[in-house]
């Protein structure tokens, strides 16, 4: 017994969601390189500690303004560490190809096998 139409629209629906190919043109994916996440990350931990450390100097001193600027510099730090953490570095991770390891090759010929013998 065959597919009506209608059956056979939504199985190809169903396999273009599932395999991920979509009528529309996708955006190009962006490399980024791990080397900016980086520097992102030192210099927000540099300025973290240094923001720190003026902020140490001025509550002793007594210097409000100084304080709330090196408060500032402390945020602006978080900020660039946090960009590490960002949508852009999880896509990044997610592109670099992934090296399997005996293991999973190991549990993978197991699947393979068990669906080729049903």
């Amino acid at each position: 017994m065959g597919l009506s139409d209608k059956e056979r629209e939504v199985l190809e629906q169903l396999e273009r969601q599932l395999t991920g190919e979509t009528k529309t043109k996708a955006k190009p994916v962006k490399q980024v390189s791990a080397v900016g996440f980086a520097r992102l990350l030192v210099l927000g931990s540099l300025m973290m500690v240094s923001g720190l450390g003026v902020l140490i100097f001025a509550t002793s001193t007594h210097l409000v303004w100084l304080g709330v600027i090196s408060f500032l510099i402390m945020l602006t730090g978080l900020y660039f560490v946090s960009q590490n953490w960002s949508t852009k570095a999880i896509k990044a991770a997610k592109i670099a190809p992934k090296t399997k390891t005996s293991q999973e090759s190991f549990f993978q010929r197991r699947w393979d096998d068990r669906n080729n013998r049903g």
